[in-house]
Formats: C-alpha cells, structure tokens, sequence
C-alpha cells in the first residue's frame, strides 16, 4: 500500500480542478480531462519490449485513464529522459511505437521535454474532454461489477516460460477499450469506472475504498488466463472496471456486442470497506512499486 500511501500525501482540495487528485485523471470545469505516466527502464521494461514497444505502451496506458473517464482523447506531452550520449536509434524506433499508438487511440503530440538522465525514463501527459466524466469514487451498493476483456494475459507473458502470442501482444501492445469508456460514460451506464493497470485485487480494492462500499467477487466468473493470481494480482491489463446498476444490465449487454468488447459480470456491490471473493482468499500481489516498504 506504500504507493497509496504516498498519493494520500499529495491529495489536497483543488480550488482549480472540478477532480483532482486520488481519480484516474483530473477533471476540469470545462470538462476537460487530464492524466500522466511515466515508465522506467528496468522497472516498467525489459528486453521483452522493443523500443517501439516501449513507445505504443506509453501511450496505451494513459489512453486509458483517459477512456476509464469517459473523456475523447486530444493532445499529449512527452518528457524524456535518456542517458548520455544519445542512442538515436532507440530513440527513433520509440519514436515510431509512439506515433502509431497516438494515431491509433487519436491523441495529437504538441510539445514536451528533452533531458539526460542515467536511466531511461519517459513521461507522458494527455488530455481530452469528457461530456459525461465518470468517477471512481460513486458506487452503489446493490450495483454490478464488471470488467471488460480477458485478464492476466499480461502476466502471462511475463511470468510465463511459454507465454501464447496473444499473451505477448498484451504486454507488449496493450489495446484498452477507450471508445467503450466512453460509450458507457455518454449512456449514462456506468455508476463507477476505473481502469485495470495493478491489477483486479488492488484496483477493484481502490475503487471500494474511494465509494465506501465493499464488493463480493465470483472468482470462476472472472474471465482471463486459467491462473487466477494472475487474472487478479498482478496488473497491466489495461481494462476497465466499472459498476452499474442492475437495471442497466440489458443495456450493457447491447452496448458491448454493438461496440465489440466482452463486458463480464463478476459480482455485486455490497455494504462494507473492502472487495472479498466468494470462497477462497485474495492470491498474494504480484507486483508493487516499492517492494521493500513496509508502509
């Protein structure tokens, strides 16, 4: 929990931001919607990435804050930071992933930053606008769960001596479902959404926390790779979770078969602080920022 714990210092009120910090991305009174990664060689990559790999994968997962919040993409920043001297060549083909992704999910690059630094590190910032922003702070007991995609395919290629081809591509290449987002968001469907990035236990774990409400989960309908630590602790899938009210199932249902994304109910919003699945407990987490904390 160290990372949260360190996020918790920085959340203050925004005098500016209609969201600031604690949400997926910050949202303004013009209903624009604003975000940031950054990615650490070594930490976020490793071989397994080519350089454009790196680049596709930066844009992905802020793309998805973004369509976690039901906001269209627009513009993008980039800071990075590589050691010296410059390798251009590496710096070339993670140019190139980078250009492909921000044609792909419609962000347009319009300015950033150039530094040295002993390792490679990037950052990127996006922003769009949302005409119908969702939270995760607004669930409901007696809501839905669901999650889009298969999860722990990522971890798979990872974790695995034999990952599959599609296990790879979504590490390598996640794809998160932002138009979905945002055609839940513009319905008026979803009643909390946030995206997948650490992972089912942690994320779904947040999402409580910020309502103050608590959730039951059926382990066997959460859809994904066979390994359920996997499927739930470990992170980087890049899809959404969101809850939504009982009545909205057949309006879900249509809207996921129409928009080609698999939107799966996997348990119920309940009274209570915190996320449990039915019959066995939470698998140990896979992966933290700071392993070696004990906050």
């Amino acid at each position: 929990m160290s990372e949260r714990a360190i996020i918790d210092l920085f959340n203050r009120p925004s005098r500016r931001a209609r969201v600031g910090v604690g949400d997926d991305a910050a949202v303004m009174p013009d209903g624009q919607v604003l975000t940031t990664d950054t990615m650490v060689e070594g930490r976020h990559w490793d071989d397994t990435l080519s350089p454009a790999d790196v680049g596709w994968k930066l844009v992905a997962v802020n793309a998805s804050d973004l369509g976690a919040m039901g906001a269209r993409p627009a513009w993008a920043m980039l800071a990075i930071a590589i050691p010296d001297p410059p390798d251009l060549a590496w710096v070339a083909q993670f140019r190139d992933g980078l250009f492909e992704a921000l044609a792909a999910f419609d962000l347009e690059l319009v300015g950033g930053d150039t530094v040295s630094a002993p390792t490679r590190t990037l950052t990127l910032s996006v922003g769009g606008y949302a005409a119908r922003g969702v939270l995760r702070s607004t669930a409901r007991v007696g809501d839905d769960v669901y999650v889009t995609g298969a999860l722990g395919l990522a971890a798979e290629g990872f974790l695995s001596h034999h990952p599959s081809p599609a296990a790879l591509a979504a590490l390598r290449r996640p794809t998160p479902p932002t138009t979905f987002g945002v055609l839940l968001a513009e319905a008026g469907l979803p009643s909390a959404m946030m995206d997948l990035s650490d992972g089912l236990q942690s994320d779904l774990g947040t999402l409580c926390r910020a309502s103050g409400v608590g959730a039951v989960i059926r382990p066997e309908a959460i859809p994904g790779v066979p390994d359920l630590g996997w499927r739930v602790s470990f992170g980087e899938d890049y899809q959404l979770l969101f809850t939504a009210p009982p009545g909205a199932r057949s309006a879900v249902e249509s809207l996921s078969a129409s928009a080609g994304v698999i939107a799966t109910r996997i348990g119920e919003v309940v009274p209570g602080a915190s996320p449990r699945l039915i019959g066995t407990p939470w698998p140990e987490p896979l992966f933290t920022h700071f392993p070696r904390s004990s906050c």
